[in-house]
This record gives C-alpha cells, sequence and structure tokens, in this order.
C-alpha cells in the first residue's frame, strides 16, 4: 500500500475521531493518529474480512487515547444513547443469526455508518475500563461471580465458558488462568489493550449471566 494514498484515505476518519477527545491540541491528535494508522498499516493483513480502516480504528484512537492522558475524552449522552442502542441490537440480532455480530453487521441493520458504530463502542468501552487497573487487582471469581461459596463454582465457571466467543475465551484465559495483565494479553494475541479491556468486560458479563441464570 502506498503511504500517502493511506493518509489521505483515511485522513476524514483520523479528524473524526480526534474531534471526540478535548483538552488536547486537535493537531497533536492528527499527529498522534497518523502514528496509529501507520501502526495499523504494519499488522495488517488483508484476509478479504476486514477493511484496513475498521481494523486501524481501534489503533488511532488508542494513540490518541494515550495522548490525552487515558481520561480526556468526551463522550456525549447521544453517544452513550447509541451505545447502548448498540448493545441492545447486538443481543437481539445473535440470537437470530446465532452468533455475535460484528459492528459492520450492526451498521447495516441499524442503518448507521461503521464509523458511526465503532466510534460509539470504543468511546463508551474506554469510559467503562477506566476503572480496570483496580479490576486488575480483584481475582477471577470475584469479577465473574459475586457468590462464589460453594465447591461447584469452578465447574460452574469452567462450564459457562461456553458462551464465550473465541476472543473473549481467550482473553479470559489469559487474565485469570495465566495471570497477565491487560498490557501482557493485548501483546500476547496482537490487539490493542482497549479491545483487551472491551472483549474482557463482555465476556464477563456473559459469564456472569450464565451463573446467575
Amino acid at each position: 500500500m502506498n503511504n500517502e494514498k493511506i493518509l489521505k484515505d483515511n485522513e476524514r476518519m483520523i479528524w473524526k475521531i480526534a474531534s471526540h477527545f478535548y483538552g488536547v491540541d486537535k493537531n497533536d491528535l492528527y499527529q498522534a493518529g497518523v502514528v496509529g494508522l501507520f501502526k495499523a498499516l504494519k499488522k495488517y493483513k488483508a484476509n478479504g474480512t476486514t477493511k484496513f480502516s475498521t481494523y486501524a480504528h481501534d489503533y488511532i484512537f488508542g494513540e490518541m487515547y494515550l495522548l490525552a492522558g487515558n481520561k480526556d475524552i468526551k463522550v456525549s449522552k447521544d453517544i452513550l444513547r447509541l451505545y447502548k442502542k448498540i448493545e441492545e441490537t447486538r443481543y437481539v440480532l445473535a440470537q437470530k443469526i446465532a452468533k455475535v455480530p460484528s459492528n459492520l453487521e450492526l451498521a447495516e441493520f441499524l442503518g448507521l455508518s461503521l464509523d458511526d458504530v465503532n466510534m460509539a463502542c470504543m468511546s463508551a468501552n474506554v469510559i467503562m475500563s477506566l476503572d480496570a487497573d483496580e479490576e486488575d487487582s480483584r481475582s477471577a471469581y470475584e469479577c465473574i461471580s459475586s457468590k462464589v461459596e460453594d465447591i461447584d463454582t469452578k465447574i460452574l465457571v469452567d462450564d459457562s465458558f461456553a458462551v464465550l466467543n473465541d476472543d473473549e475465551r481467550n482473553i479470559i484465559r489469559s487474565r485469570y488462568y495465566e495471570d497477565l495483565t491487560q498490557k501482557e494479553v493485548a501483546k500476547k494475541l496482537n490487539m490493542t489493550q482497549v479491545m483487551v479491556s472491551r472483549y474482557e468486560k463482555k465476556g464477563i458479563s456473559k459469564m456472569r449471566d450464565y451463573l446467575t441464570l
């Protein structure tokens, strides 16, 4: 891929992602976004299933997020409402198609742009992951179930892995069975730390639901 063309094709997305941050110079955010774009380019493998812009989105956001100090992100009520709608639709659609729908499938189902779905999910999940460091010190059982007291719980927890997709299962096992940090898991699975946090939280939520049925 030609670097100049890649930058030109994705410049609009970089500026759009930058618009969701405050307290940081927009030109600095743009430069951070360019770094993220080319990091994604180095890791991207065209396989016919994931567009480069979709793949690069998390890398761009991640670089800007680091620049902003891991906290200065502006999330409007509209984005949070959209995120809630997306997650509700994700659950309903998963029942219909017997798998967890991708963001692209959700965008098409809801009549939204993929960029808008990606940004809503990314923004909301970053906010929800701000307490990740605190959660890192908790045990797997504290995170997955609030009432682990009987000797059958380990069996139930192991059984609950059946409700997870491959990414969620790999991340939960790495975090709580291998005792790796989110940063270490991200490196191991070739993901961003934000992606690891997102999958981890979704996986734990699914396991909690399974355990409380």
